[in-house]
């Protein structure tokens, strides 16, 4: 930082002041990965990685590893036999799942052990976050998009903002879920009403300096900011509209009681009317229930 950047501080600082250009600076005080995150992450970047050097990479934190084996062993992937051991996992599922699924847990437990709020249940939160990521996934085999593979991932992480928020800026976080419960307004547009930034420009500015992909963090910035310039716009307009259809579903996120918008750009970047997309409610239910396991699984 420079001598008049000291006081670009989470504890200081609003967001109702502070500009978006600044929050790389903000979130130099936001913890780090830890290192086996870091590392993986920037392997899986190197064409000529192999799945032994990854494999070692996770293996050295035991708790990543035991949570990664559960998760593919779980409902959701269908595996019919046992996957033991990571280097399995890789060769079965892939890198990117396998890297996806550190991504998500590196996440849920960067942002565990907050206060129980009731305008905000973190369970409730969850669900919804797990109930758009099982959208996406759906959605996204059924439009053909690319990037197949971070689909649930976009969906699980798409909100992940708001609970920096709550971590770092707890008035501001405080002020907009008060404001939009006693006026019936969505979040995003509560946001956009009382402050410079929102939850997706605070959660691009954390996710870049995570390294994270660069598709997860343009899905999760511009999930309500779409626009034909986007690099992954069908990433992008995945997550807006499997958003919105979480809360036509009833499983909308805590202190939102009104969806944000359908953006039209969206429809017509899946091709898809939103009458298409809602005909497959009942399987977004049904994998959506088996789905909640993940949250106890990675939680």
């Amino acid at each position: 930082m420079t001598e008049e950047e000291p006081h670009l501080s989470t504890a200081t600082l609003s967001l109702k002041t502070i500009h978006p250009r600044d929050l790389k600076l903000v979130v130099k005080e936001v913890p780090t990965l830890p290192i086996v995150y870091q590392q993986l992450f920037s392997k899986m970047s190197d064409p000529q990685v192999s799945v032994p050097q990854l494999a070692e990479i996770v293996s050295r934190d035991q708790a990543l590893t035991t949570k990664i084996l559960k998760l593919v062993n779980s409902a959701f992937y269908g595996y019919k036999q046992e996957i033991n051991t990571i280097s399995r996992a890789m060769v079965i599922l892939g890198f990117r799942t396998v890297r996806n699924a550190a991504l998500a847990i590196s996440v849920f437990d960067y942002v565990g052990g907050m206060e129980e709020d009731s305008r905000f249940p973190i369970e409730d939160f969850w669900k919804h976050s797990l109930c758009t990521a099982t959208i996406c996934k759906i959605l996204g085999q059924e439009s053909g998009i690319k990037q197949q593979e971070e689909t649930f991932t976009a969906g699980l992480l798409h909100d992940i903002g708001k609970l920096i928020m709550k971590k770092y800026f707890t008035e501001d976080f405080d002020e907009v879920c008060n404001h939009a419960l006693n006026h019936g307004q969505s979040w995003i547009a509560t946001e956009s009403e009382l402050l410079s930034v929102d939850h997706t420009n605070v959660a691009k500015a954390v996710l870049r300096s995570w390294n994270f992909p660069a598709n997860l963090v343009e899905s999760v910035q511009c999930h309500h900011s779409l626009n034909s310039g986007s690099s992954y716009p069908g990433l992008v307009a995945l997550v807006n509209v499997s958003d919105h259809i979480s809360y036509m579903m009833g499983m909308g996120a805590p202190a939102s009681l009104a969806a944000a918008d359908v953006d039209p750009w969206a429809l017509s970047e899946l091709n898809l009317t939103l009458e298409q997309a809602l005909r497959l409610q009942d399987k977004y239910a049904e994998e959506t229930n088996q789905s909640l396991e993940i949250m106890q699984i990675i939680q």
